[in-house]
């Protein structure tokens, strides 16, 4: 490398591809490819396939079984070929067979095609043009376009020598980086944690120094002659003298640091964000991992290379031919002939240049273009139908004077209990806005003083606000006592782990255990009760509130900042005629025990958390008497007799529960009453309604059963599904509640409020999509990645997971750090990218996604594919490849229906359903 601005570029491009790797305390759904979205979805993902070493699509057979089942029909593929065609593809073969590229791509999907270098004779049922194909490439033979170049001496060595180079390695770096990372799991703190993570490597190696052998010696000679220098230089160093050309050195690299793209990726989340350690970051450099795991490398070549006296440099840059010889080169032009309806005497034709060039050619199309054109098809498929669902319902006015107005986040787990409320009481609206409410906070809670940012993490947050005891004396009791046994089991859990304290400790608690162990496997539902009644008797939790007053530029929020969050939360509902009595603020979250994967079932837009504070941090807002003048003055009237109340709607336990209603009136509390029954009874069908994707029958059959079930299952440590989570997402809708009501999307929907008619300029709709669309694609993307290799992109099952430095899991004891979802959260998923379909004025939209630069990348490379309904118009359009199609509207042809209740047993095939109740 010629200088350092060299080298700041290759570490720089490095940098960008590695895994968004959080730890688990912040982990939210991010697009797990998303340092690709300025690449086509589809290109993205070839790349992307071979960095991760994945698999980014289903397999070829699931798609051709659907088709088999009827569940992608002829239009499907007609529809996917039209849209695939937009893409630039250079198929240079194709004047040579005289096909057009849509017939080509079409006979393609239906091809069996298998070039393989068996040399065994197949049945053959046109003699004739065996010998045609024979002729012509007598003696011939072909080294596919697919044959790679590899630099790295890896593949050989357990190729050719029975080498598993994972368990060699990779022992020694999880160990090492299990130990310096860690964040207070183990019982001795890291006393090299801020001198930098190479004298710790340099010190552990010297430390074990009689116990190493083989490569490892190798290695650790190594770092003792690189001593006091640095590891750029290092890195620099180390590549020259493996005589690699400098145009493969970030290849190199990425590729050794996919090995464990885990660890890669949180070495360098704490390097660059080092705030998000779940306690304190080490000091840690990524230039030290990559040299750490260069030397290593270059260790086990030079040890392999000195046994088996090779030339290491003779290894890299071999290339791995994929080629078939004269007999399955013939056999391959035989299978083009008859699987492309080719007439034979086309074969003469060729000059076997030609016939070789095109069996390459189509070779390589069956790699890159046949799963795609299937999964187009697939995603078509559910795009049709969605279109045709949403085009063709009737809006359904909502009363202009509801009894309530209930205000869900956008996520689509809320789909079916607003669908739920509005059909039990057709009086009461809903609404979704993005769960944090605008409220950009670091929280300190009186549970926890340590402050957690309860907004998206996309967004800093700007103030700190605080939940206080209304009783101090109180207040001081419950934090001594939470103190107390936090400390006490702190101190439990690490005297166990000695070797005299941990006999005693052990044997005492171990016995202890047995009760509240049986009470949780056997009685999941009453250990809950049991431990919340224990910690009452011992110190009940006091009544507090939550200070937003504004004390200095990081503590709380100015009025004028107050009237400003109210206005745009209500603005975005589209909340501006009429303000009910009640106005319910259900954020939401997800409880759920031995959960890893908690802050995955949380509120994203909460940064993963519960988005309790919020609601009641935006109730007490909207209350103030300060801030309704406020907003008087700005247009805002929001009634004296309004009250707002903060609510939280548990989507696993489907529980709700409300906060602070000691400020509620005796006669809003009868108003509440009647929301509370309603609640009942929608949560009632919504655990019935959710309980048809487990495998219990009983609570399939009945409301009652079911949400004993899922208020159990919540608790049960041995629950690995405690709830399925994103599983199906595949829409997202902007548009007012009038577009959706007594539509039923079976779950799978995100559902933005957003009313057209009162933003002329467009800057609420701004506020919408920016808030709101990045989160869904972030969602579906992680879903869509984690299920289609759920080894590579997620992280296997939940089952031999282990917690790991406090940053992450991992599979086992020793191995990387998993990077996605496990499997028992996406096994009912299905890998569409998300449509989104916005209610609003075609230009407003358009100027929109294509002045956001991250807008316009997932629009415009397919990361989500977008329809707009233009409501001034009445015209439908639907985006694809730089350009705006305008569709026909279609009638829905939906299932109608009285009720949801009617569907319960067929939410696993009913996407779409009219209701009439």
């Amino acid at each position: 490398m010629t200088n350092s601005h060299d080298f700041a570029k290759l570490l720089g491009n490095i940098r960008a591809k590695l895994p968004i790797q959080n730890p688990l305390h912040s982990f939210v759904h991010n697009n797990i490819l998303q340092m690709f979205e300025y690449l086509d979805f589809h290109d993205a993902l070839n790349e992307a396939g071979s960095l991760y070493r994945a698999r980014t699509y289903w397999p070829l057979e699931r798609y051709k079984d659907l088709y088999a089942q009827k569940k992608i029909g002829q239009e499907d593929i007609m529809e996917a070929l039209g849209h695939y065609l937009g893409y630039d593809h250079e198929l240079a073969f194709l004047h040579l067979m005289g096909i057009e590229k849509k017939e080509f791509f079409y006979r393609l999907m239906f091809s069996d095609l298998n070039f393989n270098d068996d040399e065994i004779q197949p049945e053959l049922d046109d003699e004739r043009l065996w010998m045609f194909c024979r002729e012509k490439l007598k003696d011939a033979t072909l080294v596919f376009s697919r044959s790679k170049v590899e630099w790295r001496a890896k593949g050989h060595w357990e190729k050719h020598y029975d080498v598993i180079f994972n368990l060699s390695i990779h022992p020694l770096i999880t160990r090492l980086m299990g130990s310096y990372l860690d964040q207070g799991q183990s019982f001795w703190s890291n006393p090299f944690s801020q001198e930098g993570f190479w004298k710790f490597l340099a010190y552990d190696l010297k430390q074990t120094s009689n116990f190493l052998s083989g490569w490892q010696k190798v290695f650790a000679a190594k770092i003792e002659a690189y001593a006091g220098i640095d590891p750029a230089e290092i890195i620099t160093t180390e590549l020259e003298k493996m005589k690699l050309p400098e145009e493969v050195w970030e290849k190199y690299l990425l590729d050794i640091l996919f090995d464990l793209k885990g660890w890669s990726g949180m070495v360098n989340k704490l390097e660059t964000e080092p705030w998000q350690a779940t306690v304190k970051a080490p000091v840690i450099k990524l230039t030290e991992y990559i040299a750490a795991l260069l030397l290593i490398e270059s260790s086990v070549d030079t040890f392999f290379s000195e046994i088996h006296s090779l030339d290491v440099t003779l290894i890299r840059g071999r290339k791995e031919e994929v080629k078939l010889s004269s007999f399955n080169l013939s056999l391959a032009l035989y299978q083009i002939t008859k699987d492309m309806k080719l007439d034979s005497r086309w074969v003469q034709k060729l000059t076997r240049e030609e016939a070789l060039q095109i069996i390459d050619g189509v070779d390589m199309a069956e790699k890159t273009h046949l799963v795609r054109l299937w999964h187009e098809a697939f995603e078509h498929e559910y795009y049709r139908r969605a279109l045709k669902a949403v085009m063709g319902k009737e809006k359904r006015e909502i009363t202009s004077s509801p009894e309530a107005q209930i205000l869900f986040c956008i996520d689509d787990r809320e789909e079916s209990i607003r669908r739920h409320i509005e059909e039990v009481n057709p009086g009461f609206a809903t609404y979704g806005v993005v769960g944090f409410f605008g409220i950009d906070m670091k929280f300190s809670s009186i549970k926890n003083d340590r402050l957690i940012a309860q907004c998206p993490p996309v967004v800093k947050p700007s103030r700190i606000v605080t939940e206080i005891s209304i009783d101090n004396s109180k207040g001081t009791l419950f934090k001594r006592l939470n103190n107390f046994l936090g400390i006490t089991e702190l101190a439990f859990y690490y005297q166990s782990r000695t070797l005299f304290r941990g006999v005693m400790t052990t044997l005492v608690l171990g016995t202890l255990s047995i009760i509240p162990m049986i009470l949780q496997v056997f009685f999941p539902g009453r250990s809950k009760e049991i431990k919340s009644g224990l910690f009452s008797v011992m110190s009940s939790e006091p009544k507090t509130v939550i200070d937003i007053e504004k004390t200095d530029d990081l503590h709380g929020y100015a009025v004028d900042e107050m009237a400003g969050i109210v206005k745009n939360i209500f603005d975005q509902c589209g909340m501006r005629d009429f303000f009910s009595p009640l106005i319910v603020l259900l954020a939401h979250g997800s409880s759920s025990n031995n959960n890893p994967f908690r802050q995955a079932y949380g509120c994203g837009a909460c940064g993963g958390n519960a988005g309790i504070p919020n609601s009641r941090v935006f109730a007490r807002m909207s209350n103030d008497p300060r801030v309704r003048a406020k907003l008087e003055d700005m247009g805002v009237h929001i009634p004296a007799e309004t009250t707002v109340i903060s609510g939280f709607h548990d989507t696993c336990s489907d529980e709700v529960s409300f906060f602070d209603l000691d400020l509620i009136s005796p006669e809003k509390m009868k108003l509440l009453d009647n929301v509370r029954k309603t609640l009942t009874e929608a949560l009632r069908r919504n655990a019935l309604e959710r309980c048809q994707r487990f495998s219990l029958p009983e609570a399939r059959m009945n409301a009652d059963t079911a949400v004993k079930h899922v208020r159990e299952r919540a608790m049960d440590p041995a629950q690995p599904r405690p709830e399925y989570g994103h599983s199906k997402n595949a829409l997202a809708i902007v548009a007012k509640r009038t577009s959706t009501r007594g539509l039923f999307l079976n779950r799978r929907a995100f559902l933005h409020t957003y009313d057209w008619a009162i933003d002329p300029d467009g800057q609420i709709l701004a506020q919408v999509v920016v808030g709101g669309v990045p989160v869904a694609c972030n969602i579906n993307m992680d879903y869509y990645f984690s299920l289609v290799d759920n080894e590579n992109f997620g992280c296997g099952s939940k089952l031999p997971l282990n917690l790991t430095s406090l940053l992450g899991v991992m599979t086992g004891s020793q191995g990387d750090l998993r990077i996605g979802l496990a499997r028992q959260m996406v096994e009912i998923h299905e890998p569409i990218r998300c449509l989104t379909v916005i209610e609003a004025p075609f230009e407003r939209v358009d100027t929109l996604f294509n002045g956001h630069p991250r807008l316009r990348n997932i629009l415009h490379q397919h990361w989500l594919r977008l329809a707009i309904h233009d409501p001034e118009t009445g015209k439908w359009f639907l985006f694809g490849h730089g350009k705006w199609k305008e569709l026909q509207k279609e009638v829905s042809d939906s299932m109608k229906v009285e009720s949801s209740l009617e569907l319960m047993s067929s939410v696993m095939t009913v996407d779409f359903a009219e209701i009439s109740s």
